[in-house]
C-alpha cells in the first residue's frame, strides 16, 4: 500500500509536472506573438516636450484669441458700427474705394477711429502670442511646423493625446501623494 500510494504520488508528480511544462510551451508563443505583434512606436520629429508646449500654446493661444475677438468687436461697437459694415469700410478702404458715395461720412468717421485701435488690440495679441512662445522654448517657425504636421498627422495628434493623458496621470499621482503627506503632517 505504502508503495502504491508513493507511486501514484510520482506520477502525479509528473503528470503535474508534464502539465506544466506542457503549458509553459504553448503559452510561451502566444506570449511572444503578442509582443512581435505590437508595432514599433512611431519616431516622431518633434520632443515630447516640444509637442506637450506646443499643445500648452494652443491653449493659450485660443483664450487669447477669444479675448482679443471680444475686444476688436467693443471696439467696433463702441464706434457705432457692425462687424459686417466695419469690415466692408475696412475691404473698401483696402481697394482705396471709400470715397464712392457707399459709406456715410459718420461711418468712415467711426471707421477711422476704430482701426488704430484694432490695429493696437491686434499687436498686443501679437506680442502675448510671442512671449507665450518664448516662454514655451517655441519660436513662431517652429510652432508653425509642429501646427502643420499636427494637422495632417493623426498618429503625432494621437500621441499628444497620449502625452496629455499619461501627464495628466502624474499630476494625479503627485495630487494623492501631496494629500498623503499633507496628512500625514496635521496627524
Amino acid at each position: 500500500m505504502i508503495f502504491f500510494h508513493s507511486k501514484t504520488n510520482k506520477m502525479t508528480r509528473t503528470f503535474l509536472a508534464a502539465t506544466l511544462f506542457a503549458f509553459i510551451i504553448a503559452a510561451a508563443p502566444a506570449l511572444t506573438y503578442g509582443q512581435e505583434t505590437e508595432e514599433p512606436k512611431k519616431e516622431f520629429r518633434f520632443s515630447d516636450e516640444d509637442l506637450l508646449n506646443f499643445y500648452d500654446v494652443n491653449q493659450e493661444l485660443s483664450v487669447l484669441q477669444r479675448e482679443t475677438n471680444e475686444r476688436i468687436e467693443a471696439a467696433i461697437i463702441e464706434n457705432g458700427l457692425t462687424m459686417e459694415r466695419f469690415n466692408q469700410i475696412a475691404r473698401a478702404s483696402e481697394m482705396g474705394a471709400l470715397q464712392g458715395g457707399l459709406f456715410s461720412e459718420e461711418e468712415i468717421a467711426a471707421f477711422n477711429i476704430a482701426a488704430p485701435a484694432i490695429t493696437a488690440v491686434q499687436r498686443d495679441m501679437q506680442s502675448m502670442l510671442q512671449a507665450t512662445l518664448m516662454e514655451k522654448g517655441l519660436t513662431t517657425e517652429y510652432y508653425q511646423e509642429i501646427m502643420g504636421e499636427f494637422r495632417s498627422d493623426a498618429e503625432l495628434q494621437g500621441h499628444v493625446r497620449e502625452l496629455l493623458r499619461e501627464r495628466a496621470r502624474q499630476a494625479a499621482r503627485e495630487a494623492r501623494l501631496r494629500e498623503r503627506e499633507e496628512q500625514e503632517q496635521n496627524n
